[in-house]
């Protein structure tokens, strides 16, 4: 299992390419959650999501051979950009799976960081099929979107960050799709805070890890109907439910209507603009889902790759 010198290596090779993001607080928001909370803005980050730091590490790491055949990713839009940035930056040729009902933004991102760009259907089943055929046709090296060391400790780096920023912390609230991302920050957070209690959250729609974590077993669920199309995978990882099963606390959920109504207070209270899926963990601090009070919360804005149509249903 990963350990947190694996994410501290990461850091090494990720961040003389990443923004360290910054963690922005609201007076409003203490007074609404009832706690003191920093918001860990990964919508600052390079292609608009902390995507980029687990694809650069993957593929940083991969050696002359493997960057040679090219490399193929599978993903619903965050993921391929990073993927497609990264090679970028690395030289590397990238051939990006998404579905064909990607946001028309995440798609031109992709394709103008240089990735070609491959559509399948809607499921992450799909997806998943699509790239492996095509990694079978054409020799490229697959780069995981979550169930992969070096994905899980490149998104860890996040972590190292609000270390160097906060000296206590109480709670850390993480967005989970496929698992990346809270498994490698709940490792660096149980070592830099040891105390701390790491929550992951998820829509209702999407509660296959909600399930899971109750269960103890992966539970795999139909492809989700959420307002998140980062939470829109089916199952998370292996590698990730094993090292959650460790070092998260507790997994929780929030409404579609509760991250919408996050949406607009980052908007109009903080002038941040986050993706519903960057909204979730918010979410759960601003209803206080777990009903603590006084507490030093961090709850991390995992993106902010928002269709600029969807500002309409918003207000609507």
């Amino acid at each position: 299992m990963l350990q947190f010198t694996d994410i501290e290596q990461a850091y090494q090779r990720v961040g003389p390419v990443i923004h360290k993001t910054p963690l922005l607080t609201s007076t409003t928001l203490n007074q609404l959650s009832g706690n003191i909370v920093s918001l860990k803005c990964e919508n600052f980050q390079r292609i608009g999501a902390f995507k980029i730091r687990g694809a650069y590490n993957k593929i940083a790491s991969l050696s002359d051979g493997e960057w040679k055949r090219g490399i193929v990713a599978h993903s619903s839009g965050n993921h391929a950009q990073g993927v497609a940035l990264a090679a970028s930056l690395l030289g590397v040729q990238a051939t990006v799976v998404m579905p064909k009902v990607s946001l028309p933004n995440k798609v031109a991102a992709a394709k103008g960081y240089g990735a070609t760009v491959v559509f399948s259907e809607d499921s992450s089943d799909d997806r998943e099929r699509v790239a492996k055929q095509l990694e079978s046709e054409h020799g490229y090296v697959p780069v995981p979107p979550f169930d992969d060391d070096q994905i899980i400790a490149g998104q860890g780096t996040v972590m190292i960050e609000v270390g160097m920023d906060l000296n206590a912390l109480d709670y850390l609230f993480v967005p989970v799709g496929g698992g990346g991302l809270i498994a490698g920050n709940a490792i660096a957070a149980k070592h830099l805070f040891p105390n701390i209690r790491v929550i992951g959250v998820e829509t209702e729609p999407a509660n296959d890890c909600y399930q899971s974590f109750r269960k103890r077993e992966i539970v795999r669920i139909p492809p989700p109907q959420t307002i998140a199309d980062g939470m829109r995978t089916q199952a998370v990882g292996k590698r990730n439910f094993e090292i959650m099963m460790k070092y998260v606390d507790d997994v929780i959920t929030v409404t579609d209507g509760e991250v919408m109504e996050t949406m607009r207070f980052l908007l109009e209270r903080m002038k941040i603009v986050a993706e519903p899926t960057g909204a979730v963990a918010p979410a759960a601090v601003l209803k206080n889902v777990l009903n603590v009070s006084g507490k030093q919360c961090c709850a991390i804005i995992s993106g902010g790759n928002i269709d600029p149509a969807f500002f309409k249903k918003l207000y609507a």
